[in-house]
């Protein structure tokens, strides 16, 4: 049975970073990395489908302690998992990876102040149980072996091949098909210039439309910058002007909806000009820019791809799917040879890990989330999720950064476990802590954790009010709503103790609340 003083779960962009954080704030420290797969990358290992790529700017997602220094700020998948890959190397930190580790467990002992997490080996092959006063879980947001499963009607008479984006053929011809791609995210605009390029025809068959934005996929500026300016004062302006520049955008649309609504609308209408499809009824959302996440194509290769005679847009609802292809409900079918079902990921946190706590299971749609970190009534546990409306790493980042504060406020007081506690359920208004309005959110609004209406149990802020907040906030402040285990120091066991305001200093005298 292996012993760590820190166990982190998943080696993708989060659990490098993690890995990197523990190393550099307690030197020394017992570390491992399990990793479901046999490679590093999560995201970037895993999905497959041609065009997979980046939807923000690698110059903010990438981490700050190895900045990305590629030309493309819009980069392909496999040069994403190729710099993740190159960061863990760089740091040490792939000699601490077990791969083909599957977290299977992880249960709480308060007599112990102990994590112990079941692991299957290599398909459940051999299985392994590891200890850790600490977990932190990197596994991200959706199920790896299940999509969102949406209800198509007639899919399983079709006579051609039907994909799904998360489990795509390696084998897979599309030269010369007929393919229809059902759904209008992200995954769906990262396909269809791709197809297009061989495919005889490409359908975007979408219930509603959404926003695409073309960008730039290699600024001018981060060149400029680059090429001026030594490498350290380079890599921190273009980081800063790149998360300003998302924050920016955020807030005017939040502020201005209307306006920003109108001025996406024009813009959309001005790359379709020419192409033949109507920005209306195609590419009019029925919500406001950022209910929903913008879809984003570098250098408008999605706009090409449309003035290129072999797509087509169809907005409408599927009656059934037929042996050769879709029935709309208007009446129009869409003949296909090939049928991609890009209709959305499985929420799923914690990656359907069994969680206990003194031997009792529990739901995470019961808890809430003590700043979007930690679950109330789970000790010593994080769980690291990024932000969903700019760079993922930003928000995982922070939380990170915010856990090795509190952790360093454990050691400086003598406390062996940290536990969220809220202690006026009734004043708190439960929502889903992601508050977006996309389907597989809004699909998995029942298992997620909750969150409040007052702080410290809040939606996130932004990442300049939380990246201060971690870097300068009082340690009194930070820990409202934490209560704290204190150590004996004499082998004998622990003591609960409830701390409110420290001074950095190991008295306390109230919780924390």
């Amino acid at each position: 049975m292996g012993h760590y003083d820190f166990i982190i779960i998943g080696a993708g962009a989060s659990g490098i970073n993690a890995a990197h954080q523990v190393q550099t704030e307690f030197p020394g420290a017992r570390y491992v990395v399990l990793e479901a797969r046999d490679a590093i990358g999560g995201t970037w290992d895993f999905f497959k489908y041609p065009g997979l790529r980046s939807d923000s700017s690698l110059t903010s997602f990438g981490f700050r302690w190895r900045p990305w220094s590629e030309e493309k700020e819009i980069a392909e998948g496999a040069k994403i998992q190729k710099y993740l890959e190159d960061s863990a190397a760089y740091a040490g930190i792939d000699k601490h990876i077990q791969f083909k580790n599957k977290v299977t467990g992880a249960h709480w002992s308060s007599d112990e102040s102990k994590w112990t997490v079941e692991v299957d080996f290599d398909g459940g092959q051999d299985k392994r149980v590891l200890k850790g006063t600490y977990v932190i879980a990197c596994s991200g947001y959706y199920d790896y072996e299940t999509p969102l499963q949406a209800e198509i009607p007639g899919i399983t008479d079709f006579g051609g091949v039907v994909v799904h984006p998360q489990f795509w053929p390696e084998d897979l011809d599309y030269s010369g098909k007929r393919v229809v791609i059902i759904g209008s995210g992200a995954t769906t605009v990262t396909l269809l210039p791709v197809l297009a390029k061989t495919a005889a025809k490409v359908t975007m068959l979408q219930r509603s439309p959404t926003y695409v934005l073309p960008v730039a996929s290699a600024s001018g500026l981060v060149r400029a910058v680059r090429g001026s300016l030594p490498k350290r004062i380079a890599d921190t302006i273009n980081f800063w002007q790149s998360v300003i520049v998302q924050i920016l955008i955020k807030m005017f649309c939040f502020t201005f909806p209307s306006l920003a609504r109108r001025l996406l609308i024009n813009i959309m209408a001005k790359e379709l000009e020419g192409s033949g499809i109507p920005v209306d009824p195609h590419f009019t959302p029925r919500y406001n820019p950022w209910d929903q996440r913008l879809c984003i194509c570098p250098d408008g290769d999605f706009y090409k791809a449309l003035h290129g005679g072999n797509c087509d847009v169809v907005t409408d609802h599927i009656e059934t799917v037929t042996k050769s292809g879709i029935k709309t409900k208007s009446g129009r079918n869409i003949d296909a040879d090939i049928i991609i079902t890009a209709t959305g990921l499985r929420v799923f946190i914690l990656g359907g890990i069994d969680c206990t706590v003194d031997g009792q299971r529990f739901k995470m749609e019961e808890r809430f989330a003590w700043r979007n970190c930690m679950l109330e009534g789970v000790p010593n546990m994080a769980l690291v999720i990024g932000y969903t409306r700019i760079s993922w790493t930003l928000g995982s980042d922070v939380c990170l950064r915010l856990l090795m504060r509190v952790i360093h406020h454990m050691k400086n007081i003598g406390a062996v476990a940290v536990m969220p506690v809220v202690q006026d359920r009734a004043s708190l208004k439960a929502e889903p802590f992601i508050s977006m309005k996309s389907t597989y959110f809004l699909a998995a609004r029942d298992t997620m954790p909750r969150k409040g209406n007052v702080e410290p149990w809040d939606e996130r802020k932004d990442f300049i009010s939380e990246n201060l907040f971690v870097s300068y906030g009082r340690i009194g402040t930070i820990i409202k709503g934490l209560e704290f285990t204190m150590g004996l120091g004499d082998g004998q066991g622990c003591q609960h103790e409830k701390y409110g305001k420290p001074n950095g200093h190991a008295k306390g005298h109230s919780k924390a609340d």
